[in-house]
């Protein structure tokens, strides 16, 4: 009983962190706000099991990526922001029509039948106890995923450079 109250603890605290990073305005307390969202999806995977991956989520996501994202709010040193009028008048609509549609979609994937079928899958929970969590995401991560993995480091440096050359080309 106590695990499961943990864990909607952690859940709301995660979706409290990712509605800070929509609704409030200011950049920086939009990265603090995600910490906070990483740091209650850290603390879910712990609850599910899952040590070595809530390790990663807080080494890597609620450290190294959230500094690089500091860093690179701190390096466009940008002021306040002024509001801007929407230039469109439907545009507030649109967004709320198109966000309706999207949780209207996600109900339906959750209320389907056969979504979650109950089967087994390729690893089983008595084989991923047998091999171990961290070697099996080893073993996908740099055979099956090995592409994905690659894409994903030259994305993120590709983003570097991009802040960088931005900033520096308001400076001149």
């Amino acid at each position: 009983m106590a695990g499961q109250v943990f864990f909607y603890f952690l859940g709301v605290i995660t979706i409290a962190g990712a509605v800070g990073v929509v609704a409030l305005p200011s950049p920086l307390h939009g990265v603090l706000s995600l910490i906070l969202c990483f740091l209650g999806l850290a603390g879910l995977y712990l609850t599910l099991g899952a040590e070595f991956i809530a390790a990663v989520q807080v080494v890597i996501y609620a450290g190294a990526i959230m500094v690089l994202f500091l860093f690179v709010i701190m390096l466009l040193n940008r002021g306040r922001e002024e509001r801007q009028v929407l230039q469109l008048p439907v545009q507030k609509l649109a967004g709320v029509v198109a966000a309706l549609a999207i949780f209207v979609l996600l109900l339906n994937v959750v209320a389907a039948r056969n979504a979650v079928t109950g089967a087994a899958g390729a690893y089983p929970a008595e084989k991923i106890a047998e091999i171990g969590n961290t070697q099996l995401l080893g073993k996908l991560l740099f055979s099956q995923y090995m592409l994905p993995f690659q894409a994903m480091g030259v994305l993120l440096f590709v983003g570097v450079i991009g802040a960088v050359v931005l900033a520096r080309r308001r400076t001149r």
